[in-house]
């Protein structure tokens, strides 16, 4: 290459080596611009999801029992002609919006002309084993001396408030369902059925032989074994007992023996349904266990219509 070239090359570089770091200068500044904007919008992300968390449970309904309020929820039917409405018991250790059988339930009945409320029920649970306030209180004089003095204060302005709360009587299942029923009828609603999952069927059953209000069906869903075979005996109203094939073993017994027992009594206002494949929970199913029991209620009191 002659001398001459390379002067010219040289010419050429210096004069567009400017331009091209500005174009790379706008083009960083646009590239930290876009990752600023990309940034805020992440950022809103997660406060929009929470407040999707905690927002309130949808038809939240609080009853009074007793100077006392418990949680309920309560759906109006979407159907467009009331047919009656359900009322949902939870299992034990479950709650009126846990995923599962009841909130299927409570959210999907509706369609069908059903209105639905859950009651929080109040099921036995093992103590949990607390330490004495006292002896925390004389260790905390020993080491921290006027700082043991407040502790103290705020120890007693505890127990005080516990004191207080323990001085209402507790509000039984009887009491609970009973406000349920009550509140329901105030809506004008004729027709109404339990349905319970798990212990929630076992209360269902104790409820429905001691309620003064009529009661017109009860479903089972998963319902271990009950106190008494004439507790189901005594019922004149339809009972529907449904369980999956990967039930708990006992509550699997408990249905073929509630089986046995009402075929020998004769009794056709009962029926059973088993669901291939559906644990206690209905997971991956709970749309074949609406259906199913759409289906009994259609039976039992709207073809009857």
């Amino acid at each position: 290459m002659g001398r001459l070239q390379i002067v010219w090359l040289t010419m050429i570089f210096t004069t567009f080596l400017p331009f091209s770091v500005i174009a790379a200068n706008e083009d960083d500044s646009a590239s930290s611009e876009t990752e600023t904007l990309q940034t805020k919008s992440d950022v809103s992300t997660p406060e929009e999801s929470m407040l999707r968390q905690i927002s309130p449970i949808y038809g939240f309904q609080a009853l009074t029992v007793a100077g006392q309020e418990i949680d309920a929820t309560y759906i109006e039917e979407t159907f467009g002609k009331r047919h009656g409405a359900v009322v949902l018991l939870h299992d034990q250790n479950e709650q009126i919006d846990s995923s599962g059988v009841v909130t299927t339930l409570r959210h999907h009945l509706p369609d069908s002309g059903w209105s639905t409320l859950t009651v929080s029920l109040n099921f036995p649970f093992e103590p949990d084993i607390l330490l004495s306030t006292s002896l925390e209180t004389t260790q905390d004089k020993d080491s921290k001396g006027l700082s043991a003095q407040k502790t103290q204060t705020e120890d007693k302005s505890t127990d005080s408030e516990q004191v207080a709360s323990k001085s209402l009587p507790p509000i039984s299942n009887q009491q609970r369902i009973e406000a349920a029923v009550a509140f329901l009828q105030t809506k004008d609603i004729k027709q109404i059925v339990f349905i319970g999952h798990g212990q929630g069927g076992v209360v269902a059953v104790d409820i429905m032989n001691t309620i003064a209000i009529p009661i017109f069906g009860l479903v089972m869903v998963g319902t271990p074994a009950l106190a008494t075979k004439e507790q189901l005996l005594s019922m004149g109203q339809p009972i529907l007992d449904i369980y999956g094939g990967q039930e708990l073993s006992n509550v699997s017994k408990a249905v073929k023996d509630r089986k046995i027992e009402m075929k020998r009594e004769a009794n056709t206002n009962y029926s059973e349904r088993k669901i291939d494949g559906a644990n206690h929970d209905f997971d991956g199913l709970q749309l074949m266990l609406t259906s199913t029991i759409r289906g009994w209620l259609k039976t039992s009191f709207l073809e009857q219509e």
